[in-house]
């Protein structure tokens, strides 16, 4: 599984136009700076860096999205504790 892993890291990064070269220099870096950039550790930057993040906007759908505002909403009606210790599930 690992190995799998390690292999479809590989082949993503690879296929990225220009996402390659620049992982390939963040590898570089990494390896001048005595560290092992692993394909895990290049797609973890890739992410952080947002160079290939989507840009479309994400949503939710109308029902979902209502009923998280519904409830964002209705937690302004509890105070806010000093602590929150629960010992316990219930209420």
């Amino acid at each position: 599984m690992k190995t799998l892993v390690i292999a479809a890291s590989f082949v993503l990064l690879t296929s990225l136009p220009g996402y390659a070269e620049e992982a390939k220099a963040d590898s570089t870096q990494a390896l001048l700076k005595g560290q092992q950039a692993t394909p895990t550790a290049q797609l973890l930057e890739l992410q952080r860096s947002g160079k290939i993040a989507s840009r479309n906007e994400q949503q939710l759908p109308g029902k979902a999205q209502s009923k998280i505002y519904e409830r964002y909403i209705n937690s302004f009606g509890h105070p806010i504790a000093e602590t929150y210790i629960n010992e316990s599930f219930s209420e």
